[in-house]
């Protein structure tokens, strides 16, 4: 499969290169807070417009990225992993959850895509739709830590952090970041919907003293949950999907949010 493939290359960059920085001394934890300053700038980027998109954030993506591969890679490679290094690391990556959707939803409020720049206004739909991803990538990882103090398991789906941070990264790559709003207000819901239901088989057979099985939904579910796990074709199409849409699809900055609002208020 294409992102098995993918997957193997850079697993094995990534251990190289690991290997050489425990060497020379560097620590996971150094490269865990490198790694969130990085991407709070990008988010910075981000709420500057445009004109930073395709350089500024894209380039502090990719190396913000870069440390979150290595910062684990290094810590067992070269068995540095310690308590709280695995705090500080959920910690980082929560801030910088954080930065990457607060920054396009200040755009959109400082700054909306709008003909007539005197008469703009803040695009109600597009904060909106940024919020709402900032709260499907809080709960996609809070239900599995949730679950796993129940003494369960909360996890899988498609939507997981590296998934929204490329969807990002290909939005303002392309100058579509409208697009990738539009995306991870959206869909990632699925993921949501898909750990809240392993979680309640695996508590349910918890209780019972048994354990549930990481496996696929069934039927409608399969569709609806989008659970197909990296490596497999399914994933694979899924994933170029999406890829597609950020490249091909320009969605325009429109704010049917704000006509609902001035219909119901003149209805």
């Amino acid at each position: 499969m294409i992102s098995r493939q993918i997957g193997r290359f850079f697993s094995y960059l990534r251990d190289r290169l690991a290997r050489v920085l425990v060497r020379l001394g560097v620590r996971p934890n150094v490269l865990t807070v490198l790694g969130m300053l990085l991407t709070v700038g990008a988010g910075v980027g981000l709420a500057l417009g445009p004109a930073c998109w395709r350089t500024w954030v894209v380039g502090l993506l990719v190396a913000a990225g870069a440390c979150d591969l290595l910062d684990g890679a290094m810590a067992k490679l070269g068995r540095l992993e310690s308590r709280f290094g695995g705090v500080l690391d959920s910690v980082c990556d929560r801030a910088s959850d954080a930065a990457l959707y607060l920054g396009p939803a200040f755009y959109f409020i400082a700054w909306p895509d709008d003909p007539h720049p005197v008469e703009a206004r803040p695009n109600l739909t597009l904060v909106l739709l940024a919020g709402a991803g900032l709260m499907w990538a809080s709960l996609i990882s809070y239900i599995k830590a949730r679950a796993e103090v129940a003494g369960a398991r909360g996890g899988g789906g498609f939507w997981q952090r590296p998934e929204r941070i490329v969807t990002i990264l290909l939005g303002a790559a392309f100058c579509h970041v409208t697009t990738a709003i539009w995306i991870l207000g959206l869909w990632p819901l699925a993921t949501v919907a898909h750990r809240l239901w392993h979680a309640r088989l695996s508590c349910a057979a918890a209780e019972a003293g048994g354990t549930v099985e990481d496996r696929d939904p069934q039927g409608l579910l399969a569709v609806l949950l989008w659970r197909w796990k990296r490596g497999t074709v399914l994933f694979d199409i899924h994933a170029g999907t999406v890829i597609l849409m950020l490249i091909f699809w320009d969605i325009p900055a429109i704010d049917p949010l704000r006509d609902l609002a001035a219909w119901w208020v003149g209805a």
